[in-house]
């Protein structure tokens, strides 16, 4: 038996740290925000209270992120993830208000009949129909945004809503906001289904090579359809919590939901599982985010301050997630050439989780 020896110059406990570093980079920035900010403001910053706050109010968003998320591993792009936020929120206002509906399970089922269909449509034109997601996806926004004006009169909501609806956007069990429990619940499970479960396997094939991932007989035109459908859902879950917690739904509630999570998803994908949109990086990256504009809200900085902050860390989540997504793709590609055996070359079964070979469209 051969015994193999580190090549010249290799320092595996530096690369062992390097990667640990890296693959944590967002959770050591949030620290560093977060540490930035206490001493910056250590009577208020710090307290249970304030990331009680953050927890809590950034909730939906973190349902939004995790339904934007989705059809980004295969390689599609929903804009809509706001506008149903938006159209799911008021929605159930105006079915409490107006007394159609008292129990908010019955509520929350409508609300979730309603998305499913909308994810469906946007599913069956993109991946059958052939039309571009971020076209489809912008039109359907542009309709619902102008549905929940119609829907709305143009007036805030916030008559008729049960304190039972009211209570699971504003309980804090063990100081815990319900919501964010939510969050973490709908986390894991995510996070079992893709990265242990068949299903997530054959998602990350389909955003590594859609073409492999048809001769390998995945069916990849129904995948696409319910990658959309799981992002409305979700995105219908995070305006219903959205209302629940404020307790009022006005026309404008959700369009501030897109940007954030959309640098939430990019923003993961650098970083916990390096190159690939991943659960916990991207509601790792929500809650950055929401400290940081947090933090500058407290010490006062100008109301023009935080679009722009969003901007640059939008900006910022791409490009760096293009270059990690590059430099993955050359490191499984150096690692797949290094372990090649020097026998007939004979063509391997895609990996699982296999680097993204297109762009989202």
């Amino acid at each position: 038996m051969t015994a193999t020896t580190p090549a010249a110059g290799h320092r595996p406990g530096r690369r062992s740290l390097g990667s640990l570093l890296a693959g944590n980079a967002l959770i050591l920035a949030l620290l560093v925000i977060i540490v930035v900010f206490s001493v910056l403001r250590p009577s208020t910053f710090p307290t249970l209270g304030n990331f009680g706050s953050i927890l809590q109010a950034n909730a939906a968003i973190a349902f939004v992120a995790l339904g934007l998320m989705i059809p980004l591993i295969l390689g599609r792009f929903d804009l809509s993830v706001a506008a149903v936020a938006a159209f799911s929120g008021m929605t159930v206002a105006r079915l409490m208000s107006d007394g159609l509906v008292t129990a908010w399970p019955v509520a929350l089922l409508l609300i979730l009949a309603a998305c499913a269909i909308i994810g469906l449509i946007n599913g069956l034109l993109v991946a059958y129909v052939r039309l571009h997601s971020l076209v489809v996806t912008l039109g359907v926004q542009s309709v619902l945004y102008g549905g929940v004006l119609f829907y709305s009169k143009g007036m805030v909501i916030y008559d008729g809503l049960t304190p039972g609806f009211l209570a699971l956007g504003q309980s804090r069990p063990l100081e815990i906001p319900l919501p964010f429990i939510f969050v973490l619940v709908t986390a894991v499970v995510l996070w079992f289904v893709l990265y242990y479960r068949p299903l997530g396997r054959r998602l990350y094939a389909i955003g590594g090579s859609e073409d492999a991932a048809r001769l390998t007989g995945i069916k990849v035109n129904p995948m696409i359809v319910g990658s959309f459908v799981a992002s409305a859902l979700l995105a219908g879950i995070g305006g219903f919590l959205q209302v629940a917690q404020v307790g009022s739904a006005s026309p404008g509630n959700g369009g501030e939901f897109l940007l954030p999570a959309i640098a939430a998803c990019f923003l993961g994908e650098t970083s916990i599982r390096r190159g690939f949109y991943n659960v916990w990086g991207t509601v790792v990256a929500v809650y950055l985010v929401a400290v940081g504009t947090t933090g500058l809200f407290m010490i006062g900085v100008a109301a023009w301050v935080q679009p722009v902050f969003n901007g640059l860390v939008l900006v910022g989540a791409i490009t760096a997630a293009r270059f990690t997504g590059q430099r993955v793709g050359r490191s499984a590609r150096r690692a797949a050439a290094g372990s090649a055996p020097p026998t007939t070359p004979t063509t391997p079964a895609a990996p699982a989780g296999s680097a993204r070979a297109h762009s989202p469209v």
